[in-house]
């Protein structure tokens, strides 16, 4: 199947909430702790290796970053949360950024949230599912290097984070074994027009 991610272009990285763009189209948020795997995932899902800085130093992302799937379709990467080199300050400049897009923003359809899936439903990241449910935003639990466990282990995850969350579905993915991005790619196509 043709991938429908291919000419996704990164746009512009954004700090401050006057300098989001204009409220229109569909955006989908990409969320994850930091090292959760989240760039490469994207990089997967988009075919092109070069997208989004991979780094051995977890929480280089320090802004939202925009990427065009299409026109009036957008990714936007947030910084990893927990980050530890770019310390607590930044956090404090885009916590209040989140909570004003979540409030204000039309276009916001869906959180992806990407997790390791040998470290799931940590507090941080139960945090974010209830901002998404505080302010009635879908999101889908992102289970991360899938290649790192056993048949048993990856099922038995993905049942626990179904039990413990209120998502539709629990996708399991391995950047480096590029398995489970046909599904993520027809998940995020169907949040587009649904």
């Amino acid at each position: 199947m043709k991938n429908p991610f291919k000419n996704t272009a990164f746009l512009f990285g954004v700090t401050k909430h006057k300098n989001l763009p204009k409220d229109s189209g569909i955006e989908i948020l990409l969320s994850g702790r930091s090292n959760a795997g989240k760039s490469s995932a994207l990089n997967a899902l988009t075919g092109n290796k070069k997208l989004a800085r991979i780094s051995k130093t977890p929480g280089r992302t320090t802004e939202i970053n925009f990427f065009e799937v299409e026109e009036n379709f957008k990714l936007l990467d947030l910084p990893g949360y927990g980050f530890a080199k770019s310390g607590h300050s930044r956090k404090k400049d885009w916590g209040p950024l989140l909570g004003e897009y979540f409030e204000n923003r039309e276009a916001l359809k869906a959180v992806l949230i990407f997790m390791d899936i040998r470290h799931p439903l940590k507090p941080i990241d139960l945090e974010m599912i209830e901002l998404c449910e505080s302010f009635a935003v879908a999101y889908v639990p992102v289970l991360t290097k899938s290649d790192k466990v056993s048949k048993n282990i990856l099922i038995k995850t993905i049942q626990q984070v179904n039990k413990a969350t209120n998502a539709q579905e629990v996708l399991a993915i391995s950047s480096s074994k590029e398995t489970g991005f046909e599904k993520l790619r027809k998940v995020l196509l169907s949040l587009k027009d649904g």
